[in-house]
Formats: C-alpha cells, structure tokens, sequence
C-alpha cells in the first residue's frame, strides 16, 4: 500500500493567476474563489476513479467534477460494462487488464483549492496505470516523509515548565509592541481570519471559551475512508497549539482576540510529527473555510509552527526527499495566492539551522526574541537557497499563555519558549494590521510589518532578520 500526493508540474514550478481586482465601489480586495486552482489537477481525480479508487472527499463543498478522463488508449467505462467498481483499460501497448474491485483498488481525496489530489493505492497494478496516464504532468510524491514542530525549548530555565492555574491580570506584551495602543483604539482583530495548524486547541479554555472556533481533526490517515476527518468540538491531548492560538487570539493574552479562529490539529501529541498529505489536508480545509461566501472577501492569516530540515532525513533519498519540499512550498505558494498571509516559525535549532518552511519566499519566516530584545540561542537563522531566516523577530522567551486544563475543569497556564511562541505573536500583530487596513492583500501586509520593526542593532549579523515585529 502506497500512498502519494499528486501535484500537478505546473502548479510546482510557476504561480496560480488570481483574478481581477477592484469592485464597483473601488476597493482593493482579491477575493478568493476556485479559479485559482490550476484546470488540470482535475484530471487527477478523473482517473482515479475511472480506476475505481473509491473517494474520501472532504465533507462540505463537493469540487466539480469534469467530463470523463479519455485515455491514450481505448477505454471501456464501467457504465458500458454493467459494472459497478470496475474498468477495463486498454493502455496504447500491452493487453487489456481487469483492475481489482474498489476496495482492493484504494482510495483518493481531491483538494481543488490547493489544487493536489492525494491517492492511496492498494493495488500495483492500479498505481502502474496511474502513473503512466498521469506521470507526464504530475508529480507523485510519497507521502512518507515526517514533519515536526519546533516544540518549546527550555531557554535557561531550571526543572519543569513554569506552570500557573489562573491568568495573569494582565497582558504582558511590551509598550513598544504596540499591542495596547492597538486594542486602545478598538483595532483587536475583528473581521479577521486566523488559522492555525498545530496540535489542536482546547475550546473550552477560558481563553478561548467565549468563542466559536472552527475546528478540523486531521486524521493519521487522511486518505483513509476508515478514518475519515472530524469537525468536533475542538480538542488539545498536547497544549502545544493551545499555548499558539492563546498568544496569536487568547482573550486574556492573545495579541489579536477578536479573530475569527479556525484550527486544524495535524500534528500528533505522542510523536509530534505529521506528513505533507495531513499538512495538505488541513490546509484544504483552512482555504476551503476561508472561500466560503461569506468569508471570501474577508482578510486572513495562518500561522505554521511545523517544518523540514534542510537535508532529507535519514532513511529517505534525496529525490523523494525534495519532491517533498517543491509540494510543500507549492502549498505555501497557494495560500499567498488565495490573498492569505503565512506566518512561519523559524526553528529551534540555533544558528545555520533554518529549514522549510521558513526557508521559502512565500513565507513570513519569525525567529525568538526575549522581553529584553535579545535573540535567543535557540533561534534558528541560516541563508537556503539565497533566502536569509528569520525576516524578523517575534518575543518567543518565557511566554505566558494557555495550555489545558483538569479534570476538575482548573485550567493551566504555562511560560513556554521557542519560534513556535513568537510566530503566533506576529501573526496576531498581521491580524491587527489586516483588521486595520482590510483593503491590504497578504503581501502588502507582510511588507508592512517588514518596514514597521524596531531595529537590533547589537544583534549579530544574520541573525534577527529586519528586527522585532511591532505594531504601528
């Protein structure tokens, strides 16, 4: 059993073309739609199931579906035949092959905002046809290799994480950060989309239980129609996200806290690890939340706390291995296009670390600060490709937020440290300029926050990015 996402080559290797901007009244908005999808990445689907891959479509919105696939060969669909679950393909040499039924075949999952299709194969035979109709405009990326999330450090600190049962009485973000000015003349994020991928979120925290949070569980499998994925009430078995989304929209701490919040939980409390096609799933899910008509006009954020290496991991080759980071940064690339900002941490890997995501240009790629300016050791910085990390600083050094709570319903907070704290603290600061200036597209933001940091000037080179993220 194999299980691929299929990318189309062009959506890899050049930009989706977004439509036209402006309406009648002369705003500057890009509204997100399905056109921004490449046309060919329904062909994917098509033959899929023309094989009798049975599908595992997202709930909700169902993507068009196109006129059938015609194959290089002759093709006797199953209609003609009489049968259900099965195809008879002719290929342009060779004999004609019976495939198994579908559930000897495998599955597949189109996600047309993202423009991929992820496919899971049972069968050899299947994949063999697969290949040879599609491999000229799609690439087949395994779906093996892990990811992870630089999860809090301990920054200096001795024994276990700082831990409290109530909130503090107030925020502690810095003057200079430009948060309290913001909240003081109403500008807390309303109107404004923030998602985040991450372990999950606790809804029922007091930082966050005054509110409605869109929530997705992403399963292990998120190809399999056995474990298909959950919209439930939104659940953290780690804390790790909680700690994010109460730093980027708490109620209490959070810097943006009137944002709209929308969760996916892709990554694992047990392994901290995910894979590319669960990180594709959620963000599918994000974008599709995000289109919906209601929301299609409306700024949004997504803070990414997870991320590759720079070398393939050990065990993997080098080829599948960068298959992986060009599907990766074409799914950062589509949140850019769909007018939606990525927010994205660092690492905690210290100097000449920075890795992927971070790395890609389409990102906002956030390295630590502590409360005093200082970068901290940890804070992954490094050149890939010509591209320095971070482009800036977020505080990310004993950072006071939400994590769980007791079975007696006693909720913790904690000070956690690393790039996945400071990331959630700029994207709340890009919410705040989102909510400010609604009109901005997600580029011209992340310009702005580049232009509006406090400088370090005692920081050595290469390793704060233009400086401290603030709001002005």
């Amino acid at each position: 059993m194999k299980s691929y996402l299929l990318v189309p080559k062009e959506s890899i290797e050049t930009h989706a073309k977004p439509g036209v901007r402006g309406t009648e009244q002369g705003e500057r908005v890009l509204q997100r739609s399905t056109a921004l999808q490449f046309m060919i990445s329904g062909r994917a689907p098509d033959m899929l199931r023309s094989l009798g891959l049975n599908s595992a479509t997202l709930p909700g919105r169902l993507p068009e579906v196109n006129g059938p696939v015609v194959a290089r060969g002759k093709r006797k669909s199953a209609a003609k035949r009489g049968l259900k679950n099965e195809v008879q393909v002719a290929a342009s040499e060779g004999p004609v092959m019976e495939l198994p039924t579908a559930a000897e075949v495998g599955t597949y999952r189109h996600m047309p905002l993202i423009g991929a299709t992820m496919a899971h194969f049972v069968s050899e035979q299947a994949e063999r046809i697969a290949r040879a109709e599609l491999g000229k405009d799609f690439e087949f990326i395994p779906d093996t290799v892990h990811l992870t999330f630089p999860g809090p450090v301990a920054a200096g600190q001795i024994g276990p994480r700082n831990r409290g049962l109530s909130s503090l009485v107030n925020r502690e973000w810095p003057e200079e950060s430009g948060i309290a000015a913001a909240h003081a003349q109403g500008i807390k994020g309303a109107g404004v989309m923030l998602g985040i991928l991450d372990t999950g979120v606790d809804a029922d925290h007091p930082e966050h239980q005054d509110r409605v949070i869109q929530f997705r569980y992403v399963s292990l499998f998120p190809n399999s129609p056995q474990n298909p994925a959950r919209d439930v009430r939104g659940f953290d078995p780690d804390g790790h996200g909680t700690h994010v989304a109460g730093i980027a929209a708490g109620t209490f701490h959070g810097v943006a806290p009137e944002v709209d919040l929308y969760v996916a939980s892709v990554i694992e409390s047990e392994t901290i690890r995910t894979s590319l096609g669960r990180v594709a799933a959620g963000m599918e899910w994000l974008l599709h939340q995000f289109s919906r008509p209601e929301n299609a006009m409306r700024p949004a954020v997504v803070n990414l706390s997870l991320g590759f290496p720079v070398q393939a991991p050990p065990g993997v080759s080098d080829m599948e291995y960068r298959l992986n980071i060009r599907a990766l940064q074409t799914l950062v690339r589509r949140l850019v296009d769909s007018n939606v900002l990525p927010v994205v941490a660092a690492g905690n890997g210290g100097a000449g670390t920075a890795g992927y995501p971070a790395a890609f240009p389409e990102a906002l790629s956030v390295g630590a600060v502590d409360f005093a300016r200082r970068v901290a050791s940890f804070s992954a910085s490094g050149v890939v490709n010509q591209r320095p990390v971070p482009d800036v600083m977020g505080y990310g050094v004993n950072v006071y937020s939400s994590t769980e709570r007791r079975c007696n319903n006693q909720a913790f907070y904690e000070r956690m440290s690393g790039t996945s704290m400071a990331a959630p603290y700029v994207a709340g600061l890009a919410a705040l300029y989102r909510c400010r200036s609604p009109d901005l597209t997600a580029l011209e933001v992340r310009d702005l926050i580049l232009d509006n940091v406090l400088k370090l000037p005692r920081t050595a080179e290469g390793r704060a990015g233009r400086g401290l993220a603030v709001y002005r």
